[in-house]
Parts: structure tokens; sequence; C-alpha cells
């Protein structure tokens, strides 16, 4: 199984942590707004000065979006009894660029389960929260939709919930109490993402990346523990609903 870690306690926590992340990206935002603002004509698809390029026009922009959609761990993580099925993931972003290029933060979060395997046992829930710096890049544009090349890079936490279970022993004994530690990871990775405007200062979008982080593993070899590293991966597809600030 992977390597068992203590963490604080999620919940509330976490939620309030990924809600103060969203209402700053909407502070930056609002901010930069009024010096960003563009007020200049916009083409028959909704981009900026008639260019017809979201990324490629002149002057800069900013935007903050909602993100949501699925993420599917590595499959070899299935091998330390996490369930690898697609799960639900939510997130915000907030990007500022120039022309073809833009750049900014992204935070992400899903969550799964981790499978302890013992009859009676609660097992831990499994939350896994990254922020990251991304950078996208206008690539090509085919009837009005921008391709854009994506890349990121940042911190991986991972955190349990329960952080302890207790074991208790088959005869006499005392129970043995596990702990689960939390875990913090560098994470990279890249992708595609499809751009185009809705109405107004809306455009919405939808991207695909393939992230890769390392992690600390342990497993059963006979009656020894053998620890470890290894590579694991996920794949994540999150539409998102941005708000346009200056001309995108």
């Amino acid at each position: 199984m992977a390597r068992w870690h203590r963490s604080a306690p999620m919940g509330i926590r976490r939620m309030l942590g990924m809600g103060v992340g969203v209402l700053a990206l909407i502070a930056i935002a609002a901010t930069c707004a009024r010096a960003g603002a563009y007020t200049g004509p916009r083409d028959s698809a909704g981009y900026g000065d008639g260019s017809g390029e979201v990324l490629g026009g002149p002057g800069r922009w900013l935007s903050v979006g909602l993100l949501s959609g699925s993420t599917l761990l590595d499959g070899s993580l299935a091998d330390y009894q996490w369930d690898t099925r697609p799960q639900a993931a939510w997130g915000a972003q907030a990007l500022i660029g120039a022309r073809r290029l833009g750049v900014g933060v992204r935070g992400w979060t899903t969550q799964t389960t981790q499978n302890v395997g013992l009859p009676g046992v609660e097992s831990p829930r499994v939350q896994a929260t990254s922020w990251e710096l991304v950078g996208q890049g206008r690539v090509a544009t085919w009837w009005g939709t921008q391709v854009l090349a994506t890349a990121s890079a940042g911190r991986l936490h991972l955190a349990y919930d329960p952080d302890r279970i207790t074991l208790e022993p088959v005869g006499p004994g005392v129970p043995i109490n596990v702990d689960f530690e939390p875990v913090d990871e560098w994470i990279a990775g890249g992708g595609v993402a499809l751009l185009w405007p809705v109405a107004g200062r809306w455009t919405t979008s939808i991207a695909l990346d393939h992230r890769i982080f390392g992690m600390d593993t342990a497993h059963r070899n006979g009656d020894e523990i053998e620890f470890g590293r290894q590579t694991f991966g996920d794949w994540s597809a999150r539409p998102e609903l941005a708000w346009l600030y200056g001309q995108r």
C-alpha cells in the first residue's frame, strides 16, 4: 500500500482555503479591471478590435474563471488501494497576458479514497489540492475557436480524512494507532485547450492536460516492508467560464 502519513483535518478548512483563493483571484482582477479595461469595438465573433484573435490582439488582458470537471488518477495507484476512477473536481484560475501569451495561477482540488482493507475500519478520503503557475499560448485558430498549448508547475497537497485509524488486536494487547501524514510534492504538466467567446465579457474554454508528480511509497515484500519512490500522473478535463477584463 502507499505510505501512510498524518494530516490535519481537511473538510471545512480545505473548502475555506479554496474559497479564500478564489476570492483573492477575484480581488486581483477587480484591482486591475480599470487599468486593463478595453472599450474598443469587437468583431462579429466577439473578439477585441476586429482582429478575430483572443490571445493575438494588441493590448493587455486579465481574466478570472471558475473551473469544474474531472480528474483521472494514475492507474498504478490502484496497487496501493487508491480508487482511481474519474473523480469530480473544481477550482479557479486567473490569467494575465498580452498578444499570443498568457500566464497566471490556478487552484484545483479533487477527492478519492484509499482502502485500508480491514473489516470495520473506515477507509480515509484523500483530498488532492494543487496550486500552480500556468502558461498558455495560441497555436492555431479554427472557425473562431482558439487552440491553446498549456503548461503548469506548482505544488500538490494530499490530506487524509480521517487522519488516524485504530487497529484493534485480535487477542490480548494494546490497540495500535496508524497516522496518515500530509503529503506535499511538486507537480507539473501540459496539455491543450479550446477557447471561444460567449457574450459580452464572458469566455468559455475546455482544457485537457496531463500532470506528473512523485510520491514516497511502501509495500510489503514477504515479511518486510520496502520503501521507495515512484512517479505517478493524472489526467484532468477542465471546462472554464471566465470573466474578461481588457482585450483578450
